[in-house]
C-alpha cells in the first residue's frame, strides 16, 4: 500500500481502491499498455513483481424512468425513520442532483443532512451492482419519532428508501466510452476500418496524408480493451492509437453485465436492518 500514492504521483488519473474484505487493490485504468507500463514501474522502482488479473470494464447504471422510493423503518423498535423520494433520469454527463423539500418541522435538519450524506452511498451499488449515476433524487416525505428516533435510522433507511425508488424505475446499463485517434501505415487502413465496425466504433471519414492513414472517433471501452496490444502487433509497432475518456452512454440491451453485489442488498430489508444494525453496534 505504500507504493500506492507514489505510483499517483506521477500520474495523477490514476485511481486506486483498497477492498479490505477481498483484500485487494483496484486500479482504474485506460487498458493493457498502461498496466504494462506500471508494472515497470513497479519493478525497476520497488523491486516488485507483480501480476494483474484480467482487466473489466466499469459500467454505471441510470434510472429508466421516473418513479418513487418509500421506507418506513419503524421496526424492530427502537427506530423510526420515514422517508419519500423521487428519483428522475437527467442528461448523460449530469451526475446527482440531490435536493429536499421536506420542512424541517417534519424532519428535523440534522437528521436531513444525515439522509443528503448517505443517499450518494446508497447510489453506488443499483439493481445490477454498478454505481447509479445521471439522476435526480428529491426527498419529498420525512418524519421522525420524538422518543423513539435516533441518528443512526437515517444511516439504515436510506438506502433502503433509495433502494426501494430504483426497484420502482428500473435502471439502465450505461457503458464507458473512449474517444480515439489511430495512425498507421496506409496499407492497414482498410483492416483498421473493418475492425473498429466490429467494435461497434464511431468515427469520422478517415484522411491519408505522406503514406500514413488517420481516424478519429469514440469507441466503447468494452470491445476495445486488447486493440492496442493488437494494432501494435498488426503494425509492427507502427501503429498508434491514443485515447483519453469521452464518458457514457446506454450500453446495447443484450450487454449482460450485472456485478456480483457487496454485502447484503437493501431490498431484503429483514436482513439489510439486522446487518447494519449490528454493524453500527460494533462499532
Amino acid at each position: 500500500m505504500a507504493c500506492a500514492p507514489i505510483l499517483k504521483h506521477p500520474d495523477p488519473l490514476l485511481d486506486l481502491q483498497w477492498l479490505p474484505n477481498e483484500r485487494e487493490l483496484h486500479l482504474k485504468v485506460m487498458g493493457s499498455i498502461q498496466l504494462e507500463i506500471l508494472s515497470s514501474q513497479l519493478e525497476s522502482r520497488f523491486g516488485l513483481k507483480v501480476r494483474f488479473g484480467q482487466p473489466s470494464v466499469i459500467y454505471k447504471e441510470t434510472p429508466s424512468q421516473s418513479g418513487e422510493g418509500f421506507i418506513a423503518y419503524t421496526m424492530p423498535k427502537p427506530c423510526w425513520a420515514v422517508l419519500r423520494f423521487t428519483i428522475e433520469p437527467l442528461p448523460r454527463g449530469s451526475g446527482l442532483v440531490y435536493s429536499s423539500q421536506v420542512r424541517s418541522e417534519d424532519l428535523l435538519t440534522s437528521y436531513q443532512n444525515e439522509v443528503e450524506r448517505r443517499v450518494p452511498e446508497a447510489l453506488q451499488q443499483g439493481l445490477l451492482g454498478w454505481e447509479v449515476t445521471d439522476l435526480r433524487v428529491t426527498l419529498v416525505e420525512g418524519e421522525h419519532h420524538v422518543w423513539h428516533t435516533h441518528p443512526l435510522d437515517f444511516v439504515v433507511a436510506t438506502p433502503m428508501g433509495i433502494m426501494n425508488g430504483l426497484a420502482a424505475t428500473g435502471t439502465t446499463l450505461l457503458e464507458p466510452m473512449l474517444r480515439f485517434r489511430i495512425t498507421t501505415p496506409e496499407e492497414y487502413g482498410g483492416k483498421i476500418l473493418s475492425d473498429l465496425v466490429q467494435m461497434r466504433a464511431e468515427f469520422e471519414p478517415p484522411s491519408i496524408l505522406h503514406g500514413r492513414f488517420m481516424v478519429e472517433g469514440i469507441i466503447p471501452a468494452a470491445t476495445s480493451l486488447e486493440f492496442p496490444v493488437k494494432l501494435r502487433s498488426m503494425t509492427g509497432g507502427r501503429g498508434v492509437m491514443a485515447s483519453s475518456f469521452a464518458g457514457y452512454q446506454e450500453a446495447p440491451p443484450e450487454t449482460n453485465a450485472a456485478r456480483q453485489r457487496r454485502g447484503v442488498n437493501p431490498l431484503d430489508q429483514s436482513k439489510y436492518i439486522l446487518s447494519v444494525r449490528s454493524a453500527l453496534s460494533s462499532q
